[in-house]
């Protein structure tokens, strides 16, 4: 038997910094502090961007940050590894690569970088396209030797035009997937049986119904378990006793590379509609997209699209002693999707309320075929 001194768990790949980050490097800082700023402000309306430079020979005393009038200020060391838990909760990290190395490079041949680009041989490992400025004709023998494979060549005035579509492209291309995670772990105290395999309408019961709804929109669908039973497609509870909050944790301690569609089996009125609304109204750029009923002054927790960028949240949260993910939602940066028609979000957590979704069924509510 091999032996593992640490448990497994699954890591992010992450660059530097980010999931997905470029440095600028081979021209003068003037003109790549002026994309990082210029772009990352432009594409930081679709996704988390976060930009990388050097201090310019300006040094700030300690950490700073301001939220409304209260100013921070903190003498908190630094390491490689903060770099890391800082950029994982950005999309794409933009890095002046004349200071620092990033996991993919944009090569400027600039004469009056020349050098400066050839003291960062080392650290171009992986080029995604080379940019000559002006009056530069061609790459240098050594950089051409170093990349070896023909890379992708821009005039400057071309990547001008299209340089910020370009990086955009590749990060839209590359943010998180969606997986679902059904919640089947719970323990129905209140309901006296299994809330899971309850069946509310076409002979499904509600781990299976809410599972075809999930698969039929793409998502790769997973129940979440208090003890496992082997099945491919279950993530056992790593967090004893500390429900939703510990099934979504465990859901990310699987894949913390993935979005997860959480839907809890107790909410038997959320149909396709809904679902269909999450997916199409996500917004990766914030932690999670949620439901919130229009009379409602807090968004559901799970009937959520969570980032992976949550995953962080969710434990922070937990160390801190809360363990509600509607708290950590009421306290993140959110997106809510309003419910005017607020059938969804409808609990049968005992016989009682059970009873009264069933006759709602019965009426054909919220488009479903009457019982």
């Amino acid at each position: 038997m091999t032996h593992h001194k640490h448990p497994p768990i699954a890591r992010r790949t992450l660059g530097n910094y980010a999931r997905v980050e470029f440095s600028f490097v081979g021209t003068t800082c003037e003109r790549i502090d002026g994309w990082l700023s210029e772009w990352g402000q432009t594409l930081a309306t679709e996704m988390k961007v976060l930009t990388v430079t050097g201090d310019h020979g300006t040094s700030l005393p300690g950490r700073k940050s301001q939220h409304g009038s209260k100013l921070f200020e903190t003498s908190d060391r630094w390491n490689d590894f903060d770099d890391k838990l800082l950029g994982s909760q950005y999309d794409l990290a933009l890095i002046n690569g004349n200071h620092y190395p990033g996991a993919a490079q944009i090569v400027f041949i600039d004469g009056k970088k020349a050098s400066t680009l050839k003291r960062r041989k080392d650290q171009l490992t992986n080029v995604f396209t080379i940019v000559l400025c002006p009056g530069e004709k061609t790459i240098p023998a050594w950089l051409k030797k170093h990349v070896g494979e023909d890379p992708i060549v821009y005039q400057f005035s071309e990547w001008l035009k299209r340089g910020l579509t370009i990086l955009r492209n590749y990060a839209v291309a590359r943010l998180p997937t969606v997986k679902a995670l059904i919640l089947t772990g719970g323990k129905s105290t209140r309901m006296g049986k299994d809330k899971a395999s309850l069946v509310y309408r076409n002979g499904e019961n509600e781990a299976k119904r809410l599972a075809r709804i999930c698969e039929e929109k793409g998502l790769k669908t997973y129940f979440s378990v208090s003890e496992a039973t082997g099945q491919e497609n279950e993530i056992n509870d790593r967090f004893v006793d500390l429900g939703p909050m510990g099934a979504i944790a465990s859901a990310f301690m699987a894949d913390p590379e993935s979005a997860w569609l959480v839907l809890a089996c107790d909410l038997p009125l959320v149909a396709e509609k809904t679902v269909g609304q999450l997916l199409a109204q996500r917004d990766p750029s914030r932690l999670a997209t949620a439901i919130r009923g229009a009379s409602q002054p807090f968004p559901e927790p799970l009937i959520a699209l969570y980032e992976p960028r949550a995953y962080g949240r969710l434990l922070q949260f937990l160390s801190i002693g809360h363990a509600c993910p509607r708290k950590v939602l009421i306290n993140s940066d959110v997106k809510e999707i309003v419910l005017e028609d607020e059938a969804p979000l409808t609990n049968a957590n005992t016989p009682a309320e059970r009873a009264g979704v069933l006759a709602l069924l019965e009426q054909g509510i919220d488009g479903a075929p009457p019982l």
